[in-house]
């Protein structure tokens, strides 16, 4: 399962975000196998932040859970939104048309 966070931290509350962050780093569950971050200036709403979260196959709700759980400190930030979105694999999206690679 792959899931994708995206979130957005006004300009002025960085350094708010960072102390967060610090507190939240390396505390991933065994079933999240990977966890990639990209940001981008977002000109109306601050840095934007693309998390891609690759999980266990069958841990899905586990996982999900502890993503806000993650995300949780952020919340307190004012102006810090987020979006959290599943997706799939070009290999998993030919089966849900009943076609195989």
């Amino acid at each position: 399962m792959i899931f994708i966070v995206t979130q957005w931290i006004p300009y002025h509350k960085t350094d708010e975000w960072f102390e967060a962050f610090k507190k939240v780093a390396g505390k991933l569950p065994s079933f999240i196998k990977k966890w990639q971050t990209f940001a981008t200036p977002d000109v109306a709403r601050g840095i934007k932040g693309y998390n891609v979260i690759m999980v266990e196959k069958g841990n899905a709700d586990e996982a999900l859970v502890e993503i806000a759980k993650l995300f949780a400190p952020f919340w307190k930030i004012e102006g810090f939104a987020m979006k959290t979105e599943t997706v799939f694999t070009i290999k998993d999206s030919v089966k849900i048309l009943g076609k195989s690679l």
